[in-house]
């Protein structure tokens, strides 16, 4: 079953199903990211800087404008990223959490180079998790996603490229990313941060 994921001003675009991801895709995956099912997290801590620094080059990859991921909900782990027309960005996460029977802690940052973060807007997530803001420039997401999407919304100007740093229980996995690229599904940045582009505004 493919999940539908809307926000009310999103255009239609491409929707391709993603092939299921997998922790084998994240090497060293282990029970260690997981929190087991039905803990709760009261308090839980950040593992990423909140206000980051964008000093140190990192790759820079094009994504598409107005395309759609879709995928099954609890079926794998990772980071989804999609770019709309007119500056809105929506960052997801997912986990294998139907296959492995546990949930994956997330922690994100959306940093825009050169430009402001606005109109943040929590997506199904949980009281102990963080989806704000810290500092003009960035967006920070804290989940721990189970078997559903978590998920968080954002504006930049039009076209603006956007950092994103990815931590998936603590640690910074180089292929933890999906976004799509000529209407592909990419999921080899091997790079974590990762500079996204709109390839239109």
């Amino acid at each position: 079953m493919t999940i539908a994921r809307e926000k009310s001003n999103m255009l239609q675009g491409l929707a391709p199903s993603l092939a299921a991801l997998s922790c084998i895709a994240l090497s060293g995956c282990s029970d260690g990211y997981y929190r087991h099912h039905g803990s709760s997290a009261p308090g839980r801590s950040f593992s990423l800087p909140t206000c980051p620094s964008a000093a140190t080059p990192v790759r820079v990859v094009a994504i598409d404008t107005d395309a759609q991921l879709a995928t099954d909900a609890g079926k794998g782990a990772g980071v989804l990223v999609e770019y709309m027309n007119g500056g809105h960005w929506h960052i997801s996460t997912v986990c294998d959490t139907a296959i492995s029977g546990y949930r994956c802690d997330f922690d994100v940052t959306a940093q825009v180079i050169g430009g402001k973060v606005t109109n943040l807007l929590a997506e199904q997530i949980e009281s102990t998790d963080i989806a704000t803001s810290y500092c003009a420039d960035t967006a920070v997401l804290g989940v721990t996603t189970g078997a559903d999407f978590d998920g968080l919304w954002f504006d930049t100007t039009a076209g603006a490229t956007v950092r994103i740093t990815a931590a998936l229980g603590q640690t910074l996995y180089e292929n933890i990313f999906f976004w799509i690229h000529e209407g592909v599904v990419r999921e080899d940045a091997a790079a974590n941060p990762l500079e996204l582009t709109p390839t239109a505004p």
